[in-house]
């Protein structure tokens, strides 16, 4: 069942939206009015765009945001030079502190044994001093160790001057 109490009277569909007195054609006629206002304004705002984007400021801009991105690539392109030069120089000298590391080793094992050779010598003329034996042989024996000793003293001054050149070099 419907209601039967309205707040309002019904009205004819044509009577409700049309103020009285205007007619289809004014309607359409302020819809053009509209139409043509909003095109009006649009092309304004395109115009005035247009001579934005090709003003003397917008173009200074593009140019210099050309030449960042020209300087920002040459800087990428020297720092990855830098970076590989870096690497390589570091590769250099971890080969360098490994030979010296070698050279050490060396210059250790090189100094113990003259260090055991000269007493031996001690040894040997300790021994000869007190009598013992002929001396022939411990004579021969003497002279042998010294030689011997003598080319082990070469050879730890010449790893010490090879040292000494590697680090004056780097």
């Amino acid at each position: 069942m419907a209601p039967s109490f309205y707040h309002y009277l019904p009205v004819a569909m044509d009577e409700r939206w049309e103020p009285k007195g205007w007619s289809i054609r004014r309607w359409w006629l302020v819809a053009a009015i509209l139409v043509v206002l909003i095109g009006v304004v649009l092309v304004c705002l395109i115009v005035y765009f247009a001579n934005a984007a090709h003003s003397e400021a917008c173009k200074n801009g593009l140019r210099l945001q050309d030449e960042c991105r020209n300087t920002t690539h040459l800087l990428k392109h020297q720092l990855t030079r830098a970076q590989d030069s870096l690497l390589q120089t570091e590769m250099q000298a971890n080969s360098c502190n490994q030979t010296v590391m070698d050279l050490r080793d060396s210059l250790k094992k090189k100094v113990s044994q003259t260090q055991e050779q000269q007493a031996r010598i001690k040894e040997l003329e300790s021994e000869k001093g007190r009598g013992w034996g002929n001396g022939g042989s411990r004579g021969k024996e003497i002279s042998t160790t010294v030689q011997v000793n003598s080319g082990g003293s070469v050879v730890v001054s010449s790893l010490l001057v090879l040292v000494a050149v590697l680090f004056l070099h780097f």
